[in-house]
């Protein structure tokens, strides 16, 4: 399914988060490398007053920088959208799959009018407990509509056709962003670990060159421990070794789950299947999430 066929409240959500995790990263971003190159202005002991000036007040407003963009990620408060936009949307997209393949809940054998009734409740209920994100969503997206012509489709497929379009649609490809994401965690894991180590190494090098030589007028020391501790902090911000194990651990139980297809060739089967498959993806989020807040 394209992020389209699926409802008004998970696009609204979904593009809020995003939008609001983009400019949380960005933020953060610019706010650590403004401390690097304040960092970096003095490196070098310069002697002229001029000079010396010059250094201060370009210091002094990438400082300002830092603090501005500190005070903004605490009034506009993005990483609570981000978070709160995430968990919205995929309860929205389990619920949407649990519809379409009329699993528990939304079962084959109600009439469409009360499948529709309980799917638009349900729908309700979670945009009442994350009112303070409506705020955030866009209105324009809000009013598309909450059941798709695409849901509808695909509800009213046979048994062997929801079941191949769900195990191809949803399962194989969540087990393939699963993977994906697990890799590129565990490589930008490594890549800032490395970045810690090496800065670390370096610093202490340079500590060691200067008790050689204590009239030097370059000092390397203060550049490379904020490099290091900004790569700290980058490193724990992303927390890219938990979300590779979160990941891979999802893949694992979904190829755990898929294993089970063959046996699925009565209603109840399937229903149950869709069920446990979507506690799964569910786990992986609220896991997700909940390191997120720690």
């Amino acid at each position: 399914m394209q992020q389209s066929d699926f409802p008004s409240y998970f696009q609204a959500s979904d593009n809020a988060s995003t939008e609001a995790q983009k400019y949380y990263l960005n933020i953060i971003r610019i706010d650590l490398l403004s401390m690097v190159l304040a960092s970096a202005l003095a490196i070098y002991n310069y002697q002229s007053t001029e000079s010396k000036l010059i250094v201060y007040v370009v210091s002094g407003f990438l400082l300002l920088l830092g603090l501005v963009l500190t005070i903004i990620l605490k009034t506009k408060k993005y990483e609570d959208v981000w978070y709160q936009g995430r968990a919205l949307a995929e309860s929205c997209k389990t619920l949407t799959w649990r519809f379409v393949c009329c699993s528990e809940y939304f079962e084959n054998s109600l009439e469409i009018v009360e499948a529709k009734r309980r799917f638009v409740e349900r729908i309700r209920e979670l945009s009442d407990e994350f009112k303070e994100l409506s705020i955030a969503m866009n209105s324009r997206t809000l009013n598309l509509p909450i059941i798709t012509e695409k849901m509808l489709e695909i509800r009213a497929y046979n048994l062997d056709a929801r079941k191949d379009y769900y195990i191809k649609n949803r399962i194989e490809d969540q087990k393939r962003w699963y993977a994906d994401k697990a890799e590129y965690n565990s490589e930008k894991y490594i890549f800032w670990f490395w970045c810690v180590i090496v800065s670390q190494t370096i610093s202490l090098i340079s500590i060691v060159f200067l008790i050689v030589n204590p009239d030097l007028s370059w000092n390397f020391v203060g550049l490379l421990t904020t490099i290091s501790a900004s790569a700290l902090s980058w490193l724990q911000l992303k927390q890219h070794q938990e979300l590779k194990q979160a990941y891979t651990t999802a893949t694992q139980e979904l190829n755990f789950i898929v294993t089970l297809t063959d046996q699925l060739t009565t209603e109840d089967s399937f229903s149950k299947f869709v069920l446990d498959s979507e506690n799964a993806v569910s786990r992986e989020h609220t896991l997700w999430l909940a390191q997120r807040r720690k």
